[in-house]
């Protein structure tokens, strides 16, 4: 079974790279009212039951396939009162829109060696700039609207700290929660290969969320054993605890393959044992 993963992960990867962004596909007017298309629909479908009122807001940071949504639960207690804003969700709205508007039907006509068509989600890395593109659309009104909220994210660049101060500054928040989840390069790899296999085995219609190689090589520019995603959350904490922001207090919570193992807090916390 391996060995088919294997080749119809390759098989998968070689084919989406031939494709064309669908950002690319639309005109500039299509794309904004795409996006705001998919921002009502991730409002209304996500916003319900959602608190708001609070000082604190939840960032992630980590690579892909390291485990930063299944940490969701134990690291936010109050959790199903916050809206995660996932652009990976806006992903699934993406790819259903395009499989119905007819586009790429060479690509998902293409039968890969598990004797399946490749199949929308798996175009997840055609979608990625038009999905940052919407979610950007649901973070500002979920901060203008002061919803207690969770911002999935990588951190794999120093310009999502500085974008995110920037915003949180408008909204006039004052606590920061970073949730910083770290694993290895050849273990977030294979997570992110087995998450897709998984995904295409159970969802027949959407298939798998496929994430190319190189998005995540992208993120272990320095090292194959740690990502730049948690050096860089270190740094937005330092930057934040010199001064000139909103930010009033700041929280790290560091897991390694799914445990605890630091929090740098205001004021201190110690790990237990």
């Amino acid at each position: 079974m391996s060995e088919l993963r294997d080749q119809t992960h390759l098989a998968a990867l070689a084919l989406v790279r031939t494709g064309t962004p669908l950002n690319a596909l639309l005109s500039r007017g299509d794309l904004r009212r795409l996006a705001r298309e998919v921002r009502d629909w991730y409002l209304d479908s996500y916003a319900r039951g959602v608190t708001r009122g609070g000082t604190c807001v939840v960032a992630t940071a980590g690579p892909p396939g390291a485990g930063k949504s299944s940490l969701l639960p134990t690291a936010i207690p109050d959790l199903a009162t916050r809206l995660v804003i996932d652009a990976d969700i806006t992903k699934d709205y993406l790819a259903h829109w395009s499989a119905d508007h007819g586009l790429y039907p060479e690509l998902l006509g293409t039968p890969l060696p598990d004797g399946e068509p490749l199949r929308p989600l798996e175009l997840s890395s055609l979608l990625h700039t038009t999905s940052t593109e919407a979610i950007n659309l649901v973070r500002r009104d979920a901060l203008a609207g002061h919803l207690d909220v969770v911002i999935e994210g990588t951190m794999a660049s120093p310009a999502f700290g500085e974008r995110l101060l920037l915003s949180l500054a408008k909204a006039d928040y004052s606590e920061l929660l970073i949730v910083s989840a770290e694993t290895n390069r050849a273990t977030a790899q294979r997570r992110a290969v087995e998450r897709w296999w998984e995904g295409r085995q159970d969802n027949p219609t959407l298939g798998g969320r496929l994430v190319l190689p190189e998005t995540i090589d992208a993120a272990y520019a320095a090292s194959d054993e740690a990502s730049q995603c948690r050096a860089n959350a270190r740094a937005l904490v330092a930057a934040i605890r010199a001064g000139g922001t909103t930010i009033d207090s700041v929280t790290i919570a560091e897991y390694d393959d799914g445990q605890l193992a630091r929090i740098d807090a205001d004021p201190p916390q110690a790990v237990a044992p």
